[in-house]
Order: C-alpha cells, then structure tokens, then sequence
C-alpha cells in the first residue's frame, strides 16, 4: 500500500496499545515502534518554514506577521504540521495518557532539532495543578524530558509554574489567547545568561511561547527558542 494511501486508511481513533513490537498505529503493519518507518516518512511536514515562529511560508525568511510584531522568542521548529494524522496521535497522546506515543513524538522532535544550536537548558510550560490532577500529566514536560535526554541537555522547570488555571486554548483567536495567557506563568529561578529552548506539544498561534518567552527573557534568559511537536498550517485557524 502507498504510504499515504496507509496513513489515509489508518484506524482512528486508535486501539490501546498493548505490547511494543505489535502493530504500527496507523497502517496496522509489524513494527517495532509506534508508528513505523513509512508511515513516519509520509506525515506532514513543513516545506519552507518561518525561521522565527516555524510558520508555513512560501519562501525561506520570516512571516508578515513575525516581521510586523516579532515574538518574544528568537526562533522556532517543528516536527510535524498539525494535520491528520498527527493532530489524531498527540490527541491520543494527551487526552487517552498513552505515554509512548509521547516518547516517539519526542524522538521525532529531537531528530528534528538535533542539526540546530544546543540551548544550556530545555523548559516545558507548567500545568495549572487542576489541570495536572485532572489529565495526571504534564504532556509538554514528558516531551521535553525526551528531548533533552535525546540531546544531552539538562532540562531544568524547577522554578517555573502557572499562576493561575486558564481557559482551554483551542477555539479561541489569537488576542484572546494571548489576553487568556497573559501573566499565567511565573519564574523564581536564574535564566541569565542561558539560552532556552521551550518544548511542547502544538503551537498555533504561539501565545503559550510568548507569555513563557516574557517570564523567561524578565528571568535573564538570552535566546530562547521555541521546539513543538507540530505546527499548525494556519496559525490564525482558532480551530486548533
């Protein structure tokens, strides 16, 4: 079977995954990962991305929008685009708990990044504590502690929380994300003079990395670089 044609025919919502070594979660097949290697090959990817926020754009550079208002971060990759199936394994990731499908969109990310500059420490965003009782988990930092063990870089959240639990992100447009996450993250540790890297699961229109880019930069942190799992294809879609 074509590997799109695989991907396109895949069974989702998936079955509880039992064993490693049993059944690729999207075309079925035996393998010895979660998804397998030609399915990997053949989920969305990003042509030409902004450098600075990893949008979709036509040609290498900068956005209009990252042009027009820079970010409070300096730059941003992503793994994947945030289509099907992607959008359908990190739903399962985050939602259904199923941890290995996070440890393999945490390799995936690493492999991405591992060609970029090495920050000093790799930061998740904190959960409101509701929100960590309520899922069990902190999806962002089970990403990052992929990422940094991929890559020999210490990841380092001590210090970092949620000042306050916020409405749900999806739905919402970009000035209500960003006024739902203004003044939602606070910073008791020493950033200076390190570069950062933020590790998390999507960004659509990259309220969660600026109001943690701003807690970070008042922190004394020098870059900060913004590395997600996926990237959604139209940053001002509040769908995602």
């Amino acid at each position: 079977m074509p590997e799109n044609s695989a991907i396109e025919s895949a069974r989702l919502p998936f079955w509880p995954r039992l064993l490693p070594g049993q059944d690729c979660l999207l075309c079925v097949g035996a393998c010895d990962e979660v998804v397998c290697a030609s399915c990997a090959r053949a989920l969305p990817t990003t042509e030409h991305a902004c450098s600075r926020c990893a949008a979709p754009v036509a040609l290498a550079g900068w956005c209009g929008a990252c042009v027009t208002r820079p970010p409070a971060f300096d730059d941003a990759a992503a793994a994947f685009e945030y289509r099907f199936p992607v959008d359908r394994l990190i739903t399962r990731f985050k939602f259904s708990a199923d941890l290995a499908i996070g440890r393999w969109l945490g390799t995936q990310l690493a492999d991405r990044v591992r060609c970029l500059a090495r920050p000093d420490v790799i930061v998740a965003p904190p959960l409101a504590p509701e929100r960590l009782r309520e899922r069990g988990f902190n999806q962002a930092l089970e990403l990052a502690k992929v990422v940094a063990r991929d890559l020999g870089v210490p990841l380092r959240n001590r210090g970092l929380r949620r000042t306050r639990a916020t409405a749900p992100q999806p739905g919402l447009g970009r000035e209500a994300r960003c006024a739902n996450l203004k003044g939602a993250f606070a910073c008791g540790a020493d950033f200076r003079g390190l570069e950062v890297a933020i590790v998390y699961d999507v960004m659509t229109t990259g309220a969660t990395a600026v109001a943690l880019g701003l807690v970070l930069r008042s922190a004394g942190a020098t870059r900060i670089s913004v590395w997600v799992a996926a990237r959604t294809p139209d940053p001002q879609d509040p769908g995602s």
